[in-house]
């Protein structure tokens, strides 16, 4: 199957409490409260070195951290590892890093089909229920899976991306399960 993971959300608490107008000045951070509660701390090859992956990370007051960008766990994990070590080496007051801490919230993963599809067709054949294609307002069809939590868009060209997912592992089952529908579904092929 040719996937790809493009964007993995997850989150993760590393305080009760931080203030974030301290943080800001401390690490030389952009940070407006009245504008958006968290602050942005971007984690990439120009700010972190050679190899570091490109993520962006969300720090809030209440010490909860959300990560998003990221196209492995690794690198989720690599990300906050960074702000972490930042925080601590700055005197923050900060819990232990636990691993095991860090939520997948979702996982974003683009899938190629193989085939073009008609969506016209494909919104007959697919059950009416779990099924949205307006085609004036979004070029795709939204297919709800029954097995899987997965949300797939679905395009024309053969194209899907698939989201809603916690793991790597449901996010392959979800392409499984796309696949045999379409597959099932042989009249929409072009």
């Amino acid at each position: 199957m040719d996937t790809k993971i493009v964007n993995m959300v997850a989150s993760a608490r590393i305080t009760e409490h931080i203030d974030l107008h301290e943080v800001a000045d401390t690490l030389d951070l952009h940070f407006e409260a009245e504008q958006f509660p968290g602050m942005v701390y971007r984690v990439g090859e120009a700010t972190h070195g050679e190899g570091a992956p490109k993520v962006c990370l969300l720090l809030f007051g209440s010490g909860r951290l959300v990560a998003t960008g990221a196209t492995s766990y690794e690198d989720v994990v690599t990300a906050m590892k960074h702000i972490y070590d930042d925080l601590e080496s700055h005197g923050f007051e900060l819990w232990p890093f636990i691993e095991e801490d860090i939520l997948v919230q979702n996982i974003v993963m683009t899938y190629t089909y193989g085939h073009a599809l008609h969506l016209h067709d494909l919104v007959l054949a697919l059950p009416f229920e779990r099924c949205e294609y307006e085609p004036e307002q979004f070029p795709g069809l939204i297919f709800r899976l029954k097995e899987t939590s997965g949300v797939c868009l679905i395009f024309g060209s053969g194209k899907c991306v698939v989201t809603g997912t916690k793991s790597v592992e449901e996010a392959e089952s979800a392409i499984q399960e796309l696949t045999e529908v379409l597959n099932d579904i042989r009249g929409i092929s072009a």
